[in-house]
């Protein structure tokens, strides 16, 4: 007689059964559930990311960074084929981290980098063509390239008193300076003059700089030397002064901007010992005086940077703005002094003390340099908090606010659930529907199938694992019509679907007990097949 061949398929199943018998069950609190939700990431003027992490267990953590990047551009332009431009790029990065309970961390990270970058012209311009316009007491001269292989132009300003005698009628006229000769020939009309020019330069200056250790010499920069006016009384100046081995660069930078010798002992006259010439050429384009050093330090920022400084300066921070945003600290009359990147990202952020003192009509008398700055990124307004405190939500604290409306969380959202029954929902649970996209209507469906008394706060799980009622009615349709809510999330994370029950019946494993499938899904893996 043939032996029947064995279902090996069916086998391990019918093998199980006494096994899971013997077994107790487990309950599904002890199943970990950790769906991680990631809700839309909200851009205002500052970048804020919200990602909050929803357990079964059910705890939101709320993340608002809050990026701060202020990018202030100088830009010193010197005529005559010199265009120093000077980038003092400030960054002040701030992270507002707000989580469930809640905890705002901000760093405004201030880097203001100064780069003097002076573009010498290139190639041969010691003749080309001019163009000019007297404007009151200075001529403006255009020059130009006639080759056109070498397409160039230049602007530059000179004293109308350089030329006593301009011609009517087409003749020459010359400028003579330390760097070399300028012959033109042409003529003017009233204020306007145009013609032809040849410059000869004078290698005896290109000899003089390399013999003061002006490093990068090359004798085609006579021309930009000439242009600025460079003289030998002015290196020897800066040389002096202890900027031994300075750059072409930055000597034809300094000298166009006209950085002087009581500017140079300005800035270490004033502590700033270790000034270089491409401090001097971006505080110089900043316009940056000793006035101004003095009326920061007397404002309280004694030790400010020279970054600071510029960073300041190119926000247009004032000693009357830094005094506007003092407050007093802990109610004992002394004032708090905020740190230099926080007046920066102020600044930056255009907060000012009308803004700060708004919120005090909505109970806000103190808050946090840190908070401000986070909210005002976020276009938190007085009037976004008095929507929620009509609501009977009060004293809402700063990182809240800041978490709701980085999750768009409004008033209506709120109304559109007390309509359907829920009330006082808390704000850390409002703040986890919304980044769950959860609504009433959501809510309603599970009431629908026979689930009575919802807590809100349960449903984040449900949602952040696609948990629909559709998924709950599969198991219905198998008997199980009694499966608590919070049940849901352990047979889903598992992977108990209604198909995976009907599959293991098929086989011959039937229980009326879901846990039992939980624990043959967890311990013995395998598909419903």
């Amino acid at each position: 007689m043939k032996s029947k061949k064995l279902n090996t398929g069916n086998w391990k199943y019918f093998f199980l059964l006494s096994m899971l018998g013997a077994l107790t069950c487990t309950s599904y609190a002890q199943v970990v559930v950790a769906p991680v939700v990631s809700p839309v990431v909200v851009t205002p003027v500052v970048t804020p990311v919200v990602s909050p992490v929803v357990t079964s267990v059910v705890t939101s953590n709320v993340n608002s960074i809050v990026n701060a990047t202020v990018n202030p551009i100088v830009t010193a332009t010197v005529n005559a084929n010199v265009n120093p431009i000077v980038n003092a790029t400030v960054n002040p990065i701030v992270n507002a981290e707000v989580n469930a309970n809640v905890n705002p961390v901000v760093n405004a990270e201030v880097n203001a980098e100064v780069n003097a970058d002076v573009n010498i012209a290139d190639g041969d311009r010691s003749e080309g063509s001019w163009f000019a316009e007297i404007k009151g007491d200075k001529i403006r001269f255009e020059f130009r390239g006639d080759d056109d292989e070498h397409n160039w132009s230049s602007n530059s300003d000179f004293m109308l008193s350089d030329f006593p005698n301009l011609p009517k009628e087409k003749s020459d006229f010359s400028l003579k300076r330390e760097s070399g000769t300028m012959v033109f020939t042409g003529k003017f009309d009233g204020d306007m003059g145009y013609g032809h020019y040849k410059f000869t330069a004078d290698k005896s200056f290109s000899d003089f700089l390399k013999s003061q250790g002006v490093a990068d010499v090359d004798d085609r920069d006579v021309f930009s030397y000439f242009m600025v006016d460079l003289k030998r009384a002015y290196v020897e100046m800066v040389i002096r002064n202890g900027f031994n081995g300075i750059t072409r660069n930055h000597l034809v930078a300094m000298a166009a901007l006209k950085v002087d010798e009581p500017y140079i002992k300005m800035w270490k006259a004033n502590g700033f010992s270790e000034i270089t010439p491409n401090n001097l050429v971006a505080g110089k384009s900043m316009h940056i005086t000793e006035a101004y050093i003095q009326e920061i330090r007397n404002a309280g920022y004694k030790d400010i940077s020279f970054n600071q400084l510029i960073a300041f300066k190119s926000q247009d921070i004032t000693g009357e703005y830094i005094k506007s945003l003092r407050k007093e600290k802990n109610g004992n009359g002394d004032e708090e002094l905020p740190p230099a990147h926080q007046v920066i990202a102020f600044k930056s952020m255009h907060i000012d003390a009308a803004y700060v003192n708004s919120f005090k009509a909505v109970g806000y008398e103190n808050i946090s340099y840190r908070d401000l700055t986070a909210m005002k990124s976020m276009d938190i307004t007085p009037e976004f908090v008095k929507g929620f405190v009509e609501l009977g939500y009060k004293d809402i604290p700063a990182h809240d606010l800041i978490s709701l409306k980085s999750m768009n969380v409004d008033a209506a959202y709120i109304k559109s659930f007390e309509a359907a029954g829920f009330k006082n929902i808390a704000v850390h649970d409002l703040v986890a529907l919304k980044s769950q996209n959860i609504t009433p209507e959501y809510i309603k469906g599970f009431e629908d199938i026979g689930y009575k008394d919802i807590q809100v706060h349960s449903m984040i799980s449900l949602k952040s694992m696609s948990i629909a009622p559709e998924y709950v009615n599969g198991f219905k349709k198998l008997g199980f019509t009694d499966i608590p809510l919070n049940e849901l999330p352990a047979l889903k994370s598992t992977g108990v679907t209604p198909e995976y029950v009907a599959a293991m019946r098929e086989k011959g494993f039937k229980s009326d007990n879901l846990r039992k499938y939980i624990q043959l899904k967890t311990s013995f893996g395998g598909d419903d097949k």
